[in-house]
């Protein structure tokens, strides 16, 4: 990417850091572009944006599909058991009306509180790891974030080339993978 300035010079702009799969997990719970940090994952409570409006960062390839309800029936289904479960054993004189409204409630509350979060850093997950064609987007320097990651950038100055591993070439053309030993490559 070359980036014309003022006096008429062009100087390259060094591809932005792609952040740890941690770093885009916390700021897709914040509901915020996990490339950037800065623009909105969401358009709407649970719709997402089709891309970052700060660093253009495509959204729609995200396969968050029914994963974050599953995590946030889990952990509501948890909590919200376990309070049915100590009120009865140890609070015995709570009317029944009040278990009525205030369970529902609570259930219904945490899980519309606890949807958006979990849907965000499960596509900021997946943005860390590279899944879905996340990582397989070349960036302003030509580069993939999964290429990145395990090259190095040069503008780190480690001068040290990473781990290879993520790179491996695929097996030659009619040799069975031993990993996967129905899969011929």
């Amino acid at each position: 990417m070359i980036i014309t300035s003022d006096t008429g010079g062009a100087r390259p702009v060094p591809a932005p850091p792609v952040p740890s799969a941690l770093e885009a997990v916390f700021r897709g719970v914040r509901g915020r572009c996990p490339a950037c940090g800065e623009g909105r994952l969401f358009g709407r409570f649970l719709k997402v944006a089709p891309s970052c409006s700060a660093c253009g960062q495509d959204f729609h390839h995200h396969r968050a599909d029914d994963f974050p309800p599953y995590i946030v029936m889990f952990v509501v289904g948890h909590i919200v058991g376990y309070g049915i479960y100590v009120s009865e054993t140890r609070f015995e004189d709570v009317p029944l009306w009040l278990h009525a409204v205030l369970w529902p409630s609570l259930a219904v509350g945490l899980s519309l509180g606890l949807l958006q979060p979990v849907k965000g850093a499960v596509i900021g997950w997946q943005y860390g790891l590279g899944m879905h064609g996340f990582g397989h987007v070349p960036g302003p320097s030509g580069e993939t974030a999964i290429e990145r990651r395990a090259w190095g950038t040069p503008e780190a100055g480690d001068g040290v080339r990473g781990s290879t591993a993520l790179l491996a070439e695929p097996a030659a053309a009619g040799r069975r993978d031993p990993d996967h030993p129905r899969q011929v490559h």
